[in-house]
């Protein structure tokens, strides 16, 4: 109990300080919020052999902004008004209990959070919530000292979150409720190893408005005049990105028994730079959505890295057998934006027509390498600048199987 005051009254500070940041900058303060929750999760991946306990807290503080009506922003009409917030959190990775002296350290987060209310009433909202943000992690992975943390090995990482939620209306201000959310932390690959840390759980959470909350107004129909380039829209997309390869992990360091031979060869492996063009035709059939089809074109430059460390991890015959290695790949992608204003998520998913990545049968998916698989997803933001030819920049995870191959920076233009 001393523990969850201190986490919530830190956080709490926080928030309170984002307030008066806010505040400085102009904003109404009327249109503020402040939340506090505590979230109870559980590990949901089943091939950690050395970990004893599978739960842990998260707790956080937010400051968010409500948009509103008087606003009379149509993009916030059409997705029912939402709360966007800033926080910050602690998830209390430290309490997993292992069955040798392998630990974990507590993260630390900032994130952006969009929370939608699909259904309204007086008293009760339910709707989804979506986090992004960023995680710094004070631990390492140490063959020597800590050999089970093979889950996060980098001191920074991307954090992601989704879920659903439901809340009661407690007055004119107050608001609690719960939500049951996925959270994912990860390094993209930047660094091995990285099984990454993916939770599921209930949280409960508490929010105080500093504006009286009144959910007709929230629910009555404006019809703000909606301007955006309806029809069809072609991109073009240069990407690029690094990634530490999972063969030679497995050739050169998981295979090594002796932890400080592991050690000075997990120390020894490089990120290979990895580039990407895509060409994206969407039709956009309404403010929100914009959808169609991609052609992408992926470079890989570590082809000779690759096969060296498949001949010593699964033997000169079945490279032999191997359907080959090229550093192109091409792949065919359903391709979806849900828009904000000059904002987009980006998501895509896709398969691969042409791809000779070496070793790629039940070896490697028993190995844990599933980038070797014939399906793939993009997931990502963008921001348009519409005064600069519809020039945008772009970020987005790359993965197979939802395990990350790297982390993409991109520039385009939609034509």
């Amino acid at each position: 109990m001393k523990r969850l005051f201190t986490y919530t009254f830190t956080l709490l500070c926080v928030a309170i300080a984002a307030i008066s940041s806010v505040k400085a900058q102009g904003i109404n303060g009327s249109d503020l919020t402040i939340s506090a929750q505590g979230w109870y999760g559980y590990d949901i991946e089943k091939s950690r052999p050395n970990l004893t306990s599978f739960g842990y807290m998260n707790y956080e503080a937010a400051v968010g902004i409500q948009t509103k009506p008087e606003n009379r922003n149509p993009y916030a009409e059409a997705f029912g008004f939402p709360l966007i917030d800033i926080g910050v959190s602690v998830a209390r990775a430290g309490n997993f209990k292992f069955s040798d002296q392998t630990h974990f350290p507590n993260l630390y987060s900032v994130y952006g959070s969009f929370e939608r209310s699909i259904l309204r009433k007086e008293h009760f909202s339910a709707g989804y919530l979506l986090n992004f943000g960023a995680t710094y992690n004070p631990g390492k992975y140490d063959p020597v000292n800590n050999p089970g943390n093979n889950w996060l090995s980098s001191p920074f990482m991307a954090y992601f979150g989704a879920g659903v939620f439901g809340k009661v209306h407690i007055g004119k201000r107050w608001e609690a409720g719960a939500n049951f959310m996925f959270r994912h932390f990860s390094n993209g690959r930047l660094r091995l190893p990285n099984e990454a840390l993916n939770g599921m759980g209930v949280g409960i959470f508490a929010r105080y408005r500093l504006q009286d909350y009144d959910h007709k107004k929230y629910t009555a129909k404006y019809n703000f005049e909606r301007e955006y380039p309806r029809g069809m829209q072609y991109m073009v997309v240069v990407g690029g990105g690094v990634h530490t390869c999972m063969a030679e992990w497995n050739a050169y360091v998981e295979s090594e028994p002796d932890p400080i031979k592991k050690a000075e060869a997990a120390a020894k492996l490089k990120a290979h730079p990895k580039f990407s063009v895509s060409f994206d035709a969407l039709y956009r059939y309404s403010m929100r959505y914009a959808t169609g089809l991609g052609l992408d074109l992926f470079y890989s430059s570590n082809m000779k890295a690759l096969e060296a460390a498949d001949r010593v991890f699964y033997g000169n015959e079945a490279v032999e057998n191997s359907p080959g290695y090229n550093a192109l790949s091409v792949g065919l992608a359903v391709v979806q934006e849900v828009y904000w204003r000059n904002f987009a998520v980006h998501v895509a998913v896709g398969a691969y027509p042409y791809r000779h990545k070496g070793v790629n049968g039940p070896e490697a998916k028993a190995a844990g390498d599933r980038e070797r698989g014939w399906h793939y997803e993009k997931a990502g933001i963008r921001y348009y600048f519409p005064k600069l030819g519809d020039t945008f920049v772009g970020f987005a995870i790359k993965s197979h199987s939802i395990k990350a191959e790297y982390l993409e920076f991109s520039v385009g233009v939609r034509l």
